[in-house]
């Protein structure tokens, strides 16, 4: 599982059919103060993320194409959270 901060969102002309009406996002991996530590990676965004929220992204490939229906889907990170802002 990986903490991250969505950064934008992706477009395709051509895509594998599994994500066919999927919202792919591109995200990027940040530490528990919110600064950035890795390159950006791109998930499917199935709760609607919004920009710069902070999230959980699962890497368990398998899962991922458990629940797009399709077990050769080529993606593997799936938002599964949005974490709340802290309030001060």
């Amino acid at each position: 599982m990986i903490l991250a901060r969505v950064d934008g969102h992706t477009t395709a002309s051509i895509a594998h059919s599994s994500l066919k009406g999927q919202k792919i996002v591109l995200c990027s991996p940040v530490d528990e103060r919110g600064v950035i530590c890795g390159a950006p990676i791109a998930a499917v965004d199935p709760i609607g993320a919004g920009r710069h929220a902070q999230v959980f992204i699962s890497t368990d490939g398998s899962w991922t194409q458990e629940c797009l229906g399709d077990s050769k889907s080529p993606i593997r990170n799936q938002i599964i959270g949005i974490i709340d802002p802290a309030k001060s």
